[in-house]
């Protein structure tokens, strides 16, 4: 099982009460569910709960202050999602973190992230080109801090943006992928110094301005060469590491 790197762990494990995790405010187009999925994920990305953790509705309920029909619609999401499995006797739990899956998440992550940041920049707006500029700019300043649990967050909002710039309802796929190659990075960054994590942020800071300047053949390029990185960065972990 791998355990969660320093700064990350909180007790209680079964998503009881803690401090609550982070979310952008209510929407007038995000339901409950969906307010849930996210608060949940995000628990499970930064391994407050822990791969193998049991689940509890009734906590979840209690710490995120959001009823028990859209916990348990987003806990079915996830479970969907591979992001958490159903395990007889034990009920819900967070599924671990493997290679095998982190590279299979990555195949399908690249077709779709290349295929996402071109429709973005090919139709983001002006407002939409401003924001992606804005977010580029705060990963620069992010860029090296120690604490990576901002920048994964700063991350989440960033793909947000990617696929509403996109406007293409069917690359929404990439948000569980997301999630899995995420958490894979979190686990396993510090364990060696062969790649910068600011690396992984500068790729971001070059994808978003490219998409912010309409840039599509250069945020393509840019995309694969994160891909190319990441992918690496998992089969170095699987042959040197495991």
């Amino acid at each position: 099982m791998i355990a969660p790197p320093p700064g990350t762990e909180r007790e209680p494990k079964d998503g009881g009460p803690a401090s609550p995790a982070p979310f952008r405010p209510l929407d007038a187009n995000e339901s409950l569910a969906d307010r849930a999925y996210r608060a949940i994920e995000d628990l499970i990305v930064t391994m407050e709960l822990a791969p193998g953790a049991r689940v509890s509705e009734p906590a979840l309920v209690q710490r995120l202050a959001i009823g028990r029909t859209p916990v348990r619609e987003a806990l079915q999401r996830l479970a969907s999602d591979r992001i958490l499995v159903n395990r007889p006797r034990r009920g819900m739990v967070v599924c671990e973190i493997d290679v095998h899956t982190q590279l299979r998440a990555l195949e399908a992550r690249r077709a779709l992230e290349v295929a996402m940041v071109r429709a973005a920049a090919r139709r983001r707006t002006p407002e939409q080109a401003e924001r992606l500029a804005a977010m580029a700019a705060e990963f620069r300043r992010m860029r090296g801090q120690a604490d990576h649990v901002p920048v994964l967050r700063h991350d989440r909002a960033f793909i947000d943006l990617l696929l509403e710039s996109a406007a293409n309802p069917f690359l929404n796929g990439i948000v569980p992928l997301y999630a899995i190659s995420r958490r894979f990075w979190l686990a396993h960054h510090a364990r060696t110094d062969r790649f910068d994590p600011a690396e992984i942020t500068t790729f971001h800071i070059r994808i978003g301005e490219a998409v912010a300047a309409g840039d599509e053949p250069e945020a393509g390029r840019q995309a694969e060469a994160f891909h190319d990185h990441i992918e690496a960065f998992a089969r170095y972990v699987g042959l040197e590491l495991s």
